[in-house]
């Protein structure tokens, strides 16, 4: 009776709205739930939507500038826009959700697509236009643009941030034209939840990566195809070419760094023995298609 009265204890709604979730500790008082159908990653506690707005609205461009407009990342747009233009050829209107300072924006442009972004700081939005591009200072969702107007979604490193993923997932489904992509990279949420367990011993746990939810493999297989999607694949995804964080003296910057290399070996064995498909690599991408014929979700 008391084991069971425990695992009752441990066991709440999960996030996903699908199924229940148990609570896992992973250190240093933090909490996250894990849901036992998906298993999707959450917060245990979460910032209420005016924190989270305010967040993204006030503070990262501040914070996380040089990582939005540096070249640290040039490597993953290259290779995003490459898979993306693997599944729909022909450049088309693509719809960048969290365009930050505009550098996946530019990158699209100058290969021909008619690319707009949306991202919830003026500061990042301003950044964005004085280059020529366009940007909307707009929370997302909803999302201003009509049904069936885009060819392709993108979320890059954005969709663990967002108290309500899935909410937006159905927007993205809703401006896709029958046909149209969405790209998604986000943390391996199991592998940092682990990892993440492993650096709190040594207080170190701030440098694995979960913001607000940890998507993984099996996650995104159930939960787009529900969705609306069809043609789902992930894969584990590059790593940056350079990092933009930790450059602050200490222990922690070389841990950084130890860890970055350990990333790029891994990304590189993987890709040669075949195993680049089981997605266990720190950041896993994800590409999807809109049914071509019509379909509901």
């Amino acid at each position: 009776m008391t084991m069971a009265l425990c695992a009752l204890a441990d066991t709440v709604p999960c996030p996903c709205g699908c199924a229940s979730a148990s609570v896992v500790h992973v250190g240093n008082g933090q909490e996250l739930l894990r849901c036992r159908q998906c298993s999707l990653l959450a917060r245990a506690k979460m910032p209420t939507e005016e924190e989270a707005v305010s967040f993204y609205r006030d503070d990262y461009w501040v914070h996380f500038r040089m990582e939005q407009i540096g070249r640290g990342r040039a490597n993953v747009y290259v290779q995003a826009l490459s898979w993306l233009t693997d599944r729909h050829p022909a450049a088309g209107m693509l719809v960048d959700v969290g365009c930050g300072g505009g550098a996946f924006l530019r990158h699209c442009r100058e290969r021909g697509w008619s690319a707009i972004g949306f991202d919830p700081s003026v500061q990042a939005v301003a950044y964005a236009r004085e280059h020529g591009l366009e940007a909307y200072a707009e929370k997302w969702p909803p999302c201003s643009l009509p049904d069936e107007s885009a060819d392709a979604v993108t979320l890059i490193n954005v969709l663990d941030h967002l108290r309500d993923p899935f909410g937006v997932l159905g927007e993205a489904w809703r401006i896709l034209r029958p046909g149209g992509v969405l790209y998604i990279r986000v943390p391996n949420g199991p592998v940092h939840m682990n990892l993440k367990r492993a650096l709190n011993s040594i207080g170190l746990g701030q440098l694995a990566v979960f913001h607000l939810y940890g998507f993984s493999r099996d996650a995104f297989l159930h939960h787009l195809p529900r969705l609306g999607f069809t043609s789902v694949a992930v894969r584990m995804a590059m790593p940056s070419q350079e990092d933009e964080y930790g450059r602050t003296e200490g222990v922690r910057p070389i841990f950084r760094r130890i860890l970055k290399l350990a990333d790029r070996m891994g990304y590189r064995l993987f890709r040669i023995f075949g195993l680049d498909q089981k997605a266990w690599a720190p950041a896993i991408e994800v590409m999807a298609c809109k049914a071509s014929l019509g379909t509901t979700r």
